[in-house]
């Protein structure tokens, strides 16, 4: 696999939790419709869970989002993003971030409720 948006368009980085504080320059709002899917979806429920927990084991969601793809035997590579010298250097440290059996068993359990949270259930 290769993610070209391991952090959901900076979803997973936490910095949108709050849909109501998003800066009109973002670029979740740069692109009317395609990234609609990532507003008023289940996709903010499965973001809160996931950056709870990155924060209850001392990591930030970035680290644990990026962590997570850069050492699954699946992903070939990862596609990073980052627009700020600051979310360049947290990106490549999380490269030395090893999660433990515990928080992959914790991402999997978020991954079962919340499969494909930017798609509308019926």
């Amino acid at each position: 696999l290769l993610p070209y948006s391991p952090l959901a368009a900076g979803t997973l980085s936490g910095k949108y939790r709050d849909p109501e504080k998003i800066p009109e320059n973002a670029r979740l709002k740069q692109f009317p419709g395609f990234m609609d899917r990532y507003l008023g979806s289940l996709n903010e429920r499965a973001v809160n869970k996931y950056c709870d927990l990155a924060a209850a084991h001392g990591l930030t969601p970035t680290e644990l989002a990026l962590s997570w793809c850069y050492h699954n035997e699946k992903v070939a590579s990862t596609i990073i993003g980052a627009t700020t010298m600051e979310q360049l250097d947290e990106n490549i440290k999380a490269y030395d971030i090893r999660l433990s059996d515990e928080i992959h068993e914790e991402i999997s359990k978020i991954y079962k409720e919340y499969t494909d949270p930017t798609k509308a259930r019926n």
